[in-house]
């Protein structure tokens, strides 16, 4: 099924430090969370078809702030850039202070229609995705598990680690979508754009 190109053309607004910092709490957003080496940043960019729009480094852990995004022609429809989580070099009072932005941005914030979460397919399911999954189950929020960089292991091998994380998730209530996904050769980008329009009622 064809797609309605939602994302491309998205356009950066700007980096906060805090979910206080953020525009007025109205209207609809996404929030992209994962690990700091999960792939999130290429995620974002191949959702949106430009490569420059989130910020990537060789370095994982470069989000440190909330990176907010707003679709071409409506300013009511966001995505959020969350902090990656779990795995960059930096002192562990920052880390706290990661999870803290995280924490209040999920739990304050109104304007939250769904949240993707998204693991490296090679090591999924570290103790920080369970817990945002765990998470979506208690407050009823719809999430996409985006099993990333499926380009790096054989299509066998992918397809096996899909139907693994869906026996996983047989007994999660909530509305929730798992697509193996590569930034790199587009793979699964259709189901995503379908799912992420349906988290924004589009």
């Amino acid at each position: 099924m064809a797609t309605k190109d939602t994302f491309i053309g998205a356009k950066f607004i700007g980096s906060f430090l805090s979910h206080e910092d953020l525009p007025t709490d109205e209207g609809d957003e996404i929030a992209f969370c994962g690990r700091s080496n999960s792939g999130k940043s290429s995620a974002i960019n191949a959702l949106t078809k430009n490569k420059k729009l989130a910020k990537i480094s060789k370095t994982p852990g470069r989000t440190q702030s909330i990176n907010l995004f707003c679709l071409k022609n409506d300013e009511n429809k966001r995505l959020i850039d969350l902090p990656g989580y779990g795995y960059a070099k930096v002192s562990k009072s920052k880390r706290q202070e990661w999870g803290l932005i995280i924490d209040e941005y999920l739990n304050l914030r109104k304007s939250l229609r769904g949240l993707v979460i998204i693991m490296d397919i090679r090591h999924p399911f570290k103790d920080s995705d369970q817990m945002l999954m765990n998470w979506c189950q208690e407050t009823q929020t719809p999430f996409l598990i985006l099993l990333n960089k499926a380009d790096k292991i054989s299509r066998n091998k992918s397809h096996s680690e899909l139907e693994k994380t869906k026996k996983l998730m047989k007994g999660v209530t909530v509305h929730h979508e798992i697509i193996a996904f590569s930034s790199k050769d587009l793979l699964g980008l259709g189901n995503v754009n379908r799912c992420l329009e349906g988290f924004l009622s589009l």
